[in-house]
């Protein structure tokens, strides 16, 4: 890739994408920060990183923020009688008192590295004490982050003064379980406590919590999802704030690529702040009669899109945070708000199916591959051919996003957007080290397993029985098809034997969505 600075960029790229008279149309006349509205600070934001209810208590796991290793664990120690009486002793699980549970405690998140030789504390394990265990020398440090074992000191004395080293303590970040969501602030010491505690986390308020005219036994908020996503958080805010791309891109999902791409009419309803913007969308005609939907921006991680359907409302809560350059960290659920009268119309009633957790999050993957390949490959190629990036150092100029892209009127939310991002928020996301762009990949859009499965304890339990059900089957069939009990006769035992092994390739089928789950829109007819 050539530098920035390259002549042929300089001179050949630079004109070439200067054409932009269509720019005006779309373009947000945007003020520049100020000492009385000064430029948004990354750094002092809450981001939410995953749902608590699919995390393991009885392990540590590792996530990424602005390129930082967090590593996330539950402080609550096994009760020592079984009962809930008394913190359970350092040592193996193995020596439990039988029936013994773990304490709810409380979630917490360390930098990923351990102050003795820098090896990930992910790899180490939560003890029945509510301790942490680094796996490579078995020191252990407490939920506060302050080291409490050191067994190979000679003494209490060497314990002591390795104790009252600060570097032996791991940076333990500020922490909120809000709506039953882990939000992490990425600065640690004591000074980001209090600018933390003091900061709000903007999560979206149910209906019924914004307005009281609501009743809440109207409102259904379905199941989390999450996941890291093969793309930026910045190309994460800039699809969901784009209705246009949802009839193609999402088609025989959600809409219809060739009847439901119709003429949009999008205008900026909240006007662009440090805190974020809202703009209002009529499809097919700008009748100001029809109520509108509209799709609300709130820095820097939350989009709320709202959309009336008949007397109902379906609402998306949609958030994401920046955990490295070219990905991101996804939190969703959908909300439904029935009508006055308790009704449901029947295009919502599917959203609203009762199904398994780990399910939902199979069939969520169907949808977020549909566009994971244009986000992907999007991303990475404006970067590597220098038309655009936010993966850019503290003192490069920003780019404009208008200059690389041909924008049309149904893009004002993506300009606004990308507007937000250069004229308020520095035009780049401050990653930790100024990590390279990693290149582009199919094989990382379509891998599953690494980007949720083995985050999330619901679909790993899922996993696991799936597998035994899968072998349960091909025995079975097995079994049927070898025997051929009298009772069924030479062509029911041919039928129960197919059934089963067709049961079993379903099975693993759905296995394979759970590590990898390929899309090609050609084929999507």
């Amino acid at each position: 890739v050539l530098p920035r600075t390259s002549p042929f960029f300089a001179s050949e790229l630079r004109a070439a994408t200067t054409d932009v008279s269509n720019v005006d149309q779309v373009d947000a006349r945007i003020e520049a920060p100020t000492a009385a509205d000064p430029e948004f600070d990354w750094h002092k934001q809450w981001y939410p990183i995953v749902p608590v209810e699919f995390l393991d208590p009885e392990k540590p796991q590792s996530f990424k923020l602005l390129n930082i290793d967090l590593v996330v664990w539950n402080d609550g120690h096994v009760a020592a009688d079984g009962e809930g009486a008394g913190p359970g002793a350092f040592g193996s699980k193995k020596d439990r008192a039988k029936g013994a549970t773990r304490t709810e405690g409380q979630y917490r998140v360390f930098e990923d590295s351990c102050p003795h030789r820098r090896a990930p504390l992910s790899e180490g394990r939560v003890e029945d004490d509510g301790t942490l265990m680094c796996s490579y020398h078995a020191w252990r440090w407490n939920g506060g982050g302050d080291l409490c074992a050191v067994p190979q000191a000679q003494s209490d004395g060497e314990f002591d003064r390795i104790r009252a080293n600060p570097k032996s303590n791991c940076n333990s970040f500020p922490v909120k379980v809000v709506n039953g969501v882990l939000w992490v602030w990425p600065q640690a010491g004591s000074d980001a406590r209090i600018e933390a505690e003091l900061a709000s986390v903007n999560v979206m308020p149910l209906p019924h919590e914004e307005d009281a005219t609501v009743d809440e036994s109207r409102v259904f908020a379905g199941n989390w999802n999450f996941r890291e996503l093969p793309y930026g958080h910045d190309y994460f805010l800039e699809n969901v704030v784009d209705p246009a791309h949802v009839p193609s891109s999402h088609h025989n999902v959600v809409g219809n690529r060739y009847t439901d791409t119709n003429p949009l009419f999008v205008t900026t309803s909240a006007p662009v702040t440090r805190e974020g913007f809202e703009i209002s969308v009529r499809q097919g005609s700008n009748d100001e009669s029809v109520v509108p939907s509209t799709t609300k921006f709130t820095a820097p991680s939350l989009v709320q899109i709202k959309a009336p359907v008949g007397e109902a409302i379906q609402i998306l809560e949609l958030y994401s945070s920046p955990s490295r350059p070219g990905f991101c960290n996804h939190v969703g659920r959908q909300v439904i708000v029935k009508g006055a009268s308790g009704e449901t119309p029947t295009m919502l009633k599917a959203f609203m199916t009762p199904m398994p957790k780990w399910l939902n999050h199979v069939l969520a993957g169907l949808f977020l591959n549909q566009d994971a390949l244009f986000l992907h490959a999007q991303e990475r190629m404006l970067h590597e051919k220098d038309e655009y990036s936010t993966n850019i150092g503290e003192d490069e100029e920003p780019y404009h996003y208008s200059k690389a892209v041909l924008p049309m009127t149904a893009d004002k939310g993506v300009i606004n957007f990308r507007s937000w991002l250069r004229n308020k928020a520095g035009g780049r996301i401050p990653y930790r080290g100024n990590p390279l762009m990693p290149p582009t990949s199919h094989e990382v859009v379509f891998d599953i397993y690494n980007s949720h499965t083995k985050h999330c304890k619901n679909c790993l339990a899922a996993l696991k029985n799936l597998r035994k059900a899968r072998f349960a089957s091909y025995v079975a069939a097995a079994v049927v098809a070898a025997l051929r009990p009298a009772r069924l006769g030479a062509v029911g035992s041919t039928v129960l034997a197919g059934l089963l092994g067709g049961m079993g390739l379903g099975l693993n089928k759905l296995i394979r969505m759970m590590y990898r789950l390929e899309y090609s829109h050609a084929e999507n007819d």
